[in-house]
């Protein structure tokens, strides 16, 4: 069960430590490798996770209904 939930969340758990480690590379003062993470987090690989997982919840009511 625990396998499985971590194939269903890995881009969340990984966009979740991209912005962690954006913001920790940020307080040891580099500068260029932060903002790359922390933007690659927050908006692509989020998103990305979102979209999916919206993705998920409307196709299994579209299928429940017919």
């Amino acid at each position: 069960m625990t396998m499985n939930l971590m194939k269903k969340f890995w881009l969340l758990w990984t966009s979740l430590g991209a912005v962690v480690l954006g913001f920790i590379t940020l307080a040891a003062g580099m500068l260029t490798v932060g903002p790359i993470l922390l933007v690659l987090g927050y908006c692509v690989m989020l998103p990305f996770f979102l979209w999916g997982s919206f993705q998920d919840s409307v196709g299994d009511q579209d299928s429940v209904g017919e």
